[in-house]
């Protein structure tokens, strides 16, 4: 009796199952490699719309969405209407307890009278630790008080 025939194909079966499996398992941390470095650079893109005397402060969207636990930077465009010196900027995100409101600002720069300017804001990762849905306020001020605002949504997942 020749039983070494089905032994072999038993071994070679074996192989190309162990082979497959560990191409499976590269082709899967490949691709959780790449999404993981894809939904990292999720940000909001630059307003490609001018601040105008119309509207003053503008956002790609009235709707910002951060992920919990990770930086997020966005810009926003402001025009100057009746601002004199350097314009601040600011985002202010109170909430029902002190301790999770946050607040950022954006460098103060000079903005020509009838001229609009991009300011960008950073929200720092340790900023945001829980999902909600909050309103903030964006804020623009001058040296001498004068003061432009705009509430948008926050909504932190």
């Amino acid at each position: 009796m020749k039983k070494k025939g089905s032994l072999s194909l038993s071994i070679n079966a074996i192989v190309i199952l162990v082979l497959a499996i560990t191409m499976l398992g590269l082709g899967l941390a490949f691709t959780k490699g790449m999404f993981g470095k894809l939904s990292s650079k999720l940000t909001v893109p630059e307003p490609d719309i001018p601040a105008t005397a119309d509207d003053k402060i503008v956002l790609p969207t009235d709707e910002l969405t951060i992920i919990k636990n990770k930086q997020f930077v966005f810009s926003v465009n402001a025009y100057n209407d009746n601002f004199d010196g350097e314009v601040s900027g600011e985002l202010h995100c109170p909430t029902g307890t002190k301790a999770a409101e946050f607040t950022t600002t954006s460098s103060p720069q000079e903005i020509e009278p009838g001229e609009d300017k991009g300011f960008k804001f950073i929200i720092a990762k340790d900023m945001v630790s829980q999902s909600e849905t909050r309103i903030c306020q964006i804020k623009f001020e001058d040296e001498s008080g004068s003061k432009e605002s705009k509430q948008i949504v926050v909504v932190i997942r």
